[in-house]
Formats: C-alpha cells, sequence, structure tokens
C-alpha cells in the first residue's frame, strides 16, 4: 500500500521543475514593467492554477494581461519579486 502523501511546508515548490516546460507554447516578446496582482482559478474536476496580472512596459493600460504562470516561465524573476514583495506589505 502505497505512503499517503504529505505537502513539504518548508518547500512548497519541491517537486516543481525549475527548467522551462518542454513544449513551450507561449513566448513573450514583450517586456514587464511590473505583477500587479494574481488570482487563483479553481476549476471543478481539474487542478488549479495561478494568473498573474502582466503590466507590460511601454504599453497601454487596456493591453494590461492576465497570463497563467506556467506560459510566465521567462519572468520567474519577476514572479518571485512580486511574492516577496506581497509578503512585506501591510494591511
Amino acid at each position: 500500500m502505497p505512503k499517503p502523501y504529505h505537502r513539504d511546508e518548508r518547500d512548497p515548490s519541491r517537486g516543481k521543475s525549475k527548467r522551462a516546460p518542454i513544449v513551450v507554447i507561449t513566448s513573450f516578446d514583450k517586456e514587464v514593467e511590473c505583477i500587479l496582482a494574481d488570482r487563483l482559478i479553481r476549476r471543478h474536476g481539474a487542478s488549479n492554477y495561478l494568473e498573474y496580472l502582466m503590466k507590460w512596459k511601454n504599453l497601454p493600460e487596456a493591453e494590461y494581461s492576465w497570463e497563467y504562470e506556467d506560459a510566465l516561465w521567462q519572468f520567474k524573476n519577476h514572479i518571485e519579486r512580486f511574492k516577496i514583495d506581497g509578503m512585506n506589505t501591510t494591511s
């Protein structure tokens, strides 16, 4: 009988690849100015996923876009900075 699954609380990213996906479907030719927000998309019967609201450099507000976390592999440093900044804000 298999052992029960226990998530690693000290390293929640454990087991996730740090490399670009094998098949890269999305590659952005835009530059990120900043990440404005994130949201968790919950789907019945499927895995949840994160999206980020991207503010693109030199583009108007109408061009801001929600992007899947997995599609933003080339902007991992911006995502990490967004997460750190979110932890350091006070409400």
